[in-house]
């Protein structure tokens, strides 16, 4: 069967990666989708601040990479080539050390493997008949559920302690979760109380209100990291929104985070992101894409056995 490469740019197909929906318009964060479902978990409605702790042993930090690296056709189906990667940072002992990270390549549409040199793409079939017009769509959706699937993988091997993940809450596990979101095109609170967010002082968080996503109930906050005293900042520099599942001691994970994520906030001499990308994850994100290959050598294997098109 011939494969050709479709002459695509190719990083528009590529979207934020565990972030939240892009729009220009206001979107409600809950599934109730509207400001009077607003539900407040502690009271009165201010900033807060909480004493030092230590941080809990095992402690783990869970992110994901995924990677468009072609389109291709033999002439009667599309298929996306990609590459997901999982990895994990655990801190025990006074100490960081990475886990081994996990990376596969995968064809979205692929009725069997494909073999391109040393490449070798697993096939991931798409859920359902899609038309053309959605088609790039849901290629994109299977290799975000690829990367998910890697994550969630990872994170069931990760026993005791606490999981951090860089996104949503959306893996399942015994033990305490929390996830951060860096960028907020949602809108989780009613005017009234969004007013507090530009307010907040390093350190300073928000009492907890309810969340519901997908079926599952949550607590979040949002927390201000350090930032460097030089240069003009957005209102939203710094900004953290946390979120842990609505069950166990949810005050004490809420002044935890206090402790823990301003301590590992990046510098924006050293990262592009920051404050928002936590030291440990970056760190992650840098050695999984060192084990995902450079994108050049990449399309050069996928040129020399596929051609042009």
């Amino acid at each position: 069967m011939a494969w050709r490469l479709y002459a695509l740019e190719l990083s528009h197909l590529e979207g934020p990666g565990s972030g939240e929906a892009l729009s220009g318009a206001t979107v409600w964060g809950a599934e109730e989708g509207h400001p009077a479902s607003f539900h407040p978990l502690e009271e009165p409605w201010g900033a807060r601040r909480a004493r030092p702790v230590p941080w809990p042993e095992p402690l783990y930090f869970v992110d994901g990479r995924e990677r468009v690296e072609a389109l291709i056709s033999d002439g009667r189906r599309l298929v996306l080539l990609g590459c997901v990667a999982a990895g994990a940072v655990v801190f025990a002992q006074g100490a960081m050390r990475l886990l081994e990270p996990r990376v596969r390549r995968v064809g979205v549409g692929l009725e069997e493997a494909l073999h391109l040199g040393d490449l070798v793409y697993e096939p991931l079939p798409l859920e359902g008949s899609k038309g053309p017009e959605d088609l790039l769509t849901a290629l994109q959706e299977g290799l975000r559920r690829a990367r998910a699937h890697l994550e969630e993988g990872l994170a069931g091997t990760l026993t005791g302690g606490l999981l951090v993940v860089d996104g949503p809450v959306r893996l399942r596990r015994e033990g305490p979760v929390l996830g951060y979101i860096k960028t907020h095109w949602a809108h989780y609170l009613p005017e009234d109380k969004e007013a507090l967010l530009p307010l907040l002082k390093p350190g300073e968080r928000t009492p907890m209100f309810r969340v519901r996503r997908e079926g599952q109930e949550l607590a979040s906050w949002y927390l201000r990291l350090p930032l460097p005293p030089e240069g003009v900042r957005p209102p939203e520099s710094g900004l953290l929104r946390v979120e842990t599942p609505l069950q166990g001691d949810l005050g004490a994970l809420a002044d935890l985070s206090l402790s823990l994520f301003p301590a590992l906030a990046s510098h924006p001499v050293k990262d592009p992101r920051a404050p928002q990308n936590l030291l440990p994850v970056g760190g992650l994100e840098r050695e999984l894409a060192r084990r995902m290959g450079s994108r050049e050598v990449v399309a050069r294997i996928l040129a020399r056995h596929l051609g042009g098109g």
